[in-house]
């Protein structure tokens, strides 16, 4: 993969990286700092993809131990009411997406991964290296948090 073609595939997910990495990351600039040490390790080891059709979840793959990295040279975590606003469309209830910033990160992360970018449960297990069952039940856990959430705010 030339650099062309690895720039013009990562523009096209440069919106899809920001939106994983808060499914991780609570703080604005460590998601930016994750979505760039991805985008280096990428292009530093883009002789290593095997299989150019799966950059996209080879990448994201890449972005998540980023984010790792990130929280244990951290050693912390941000309480969530000091939290940032996340980066979302006008168009998004808040009451969602509150809903979703207080979940914890095993069942936000698949929850982002699965309804916000589309990825199918083999892919998500593949990126997070669980099994596909746990995907499965992380979602089903979300989701049910969730609804039990926007419920109880009824």
């Amino acid at each position: 993969m030339d650099r062309a073609e690895f720039s013009r595939r990562v523009l096209a997910m440069e919106d899809r990286l920001y939106r994983v990495s808060f499914g991780i990351l609570r703080d604005e600039q460590d998601q930016r700092d994750a979505a760039q040490e991805a985008i280096l390790r990428a292009w530093a080891g883009v002789d290593k993809l095997r299989q150019p059709e799966y950059f996209e979840t080879w990448l994201t793959r890449i972005l998540i131990h980023c984010c790792y990295d990130i929280l244990k040279a951290r050693g912390r975590s941000v309480p969530l009411d000091e939290a940032p606003e996340p980066m979302a469309s006008d168009s998004t209830n808040p009451e969602l997406r509150e809903a979703i910033r207080a979940l914890d990160p095993k069942l936000r992360l698949p929850l982002v991964l699965h309804y916000v970018e589309g990825y199918r449960l083999r892919e998500i297990a593949r990126m997070l290296q669980i099994p596909e069952n746990t995907v499965a039940t992380r979602l089903s856990r979300a989701r049910q948090k969730l609804r039990d959430r926007l419920t109880e705010e009824e």
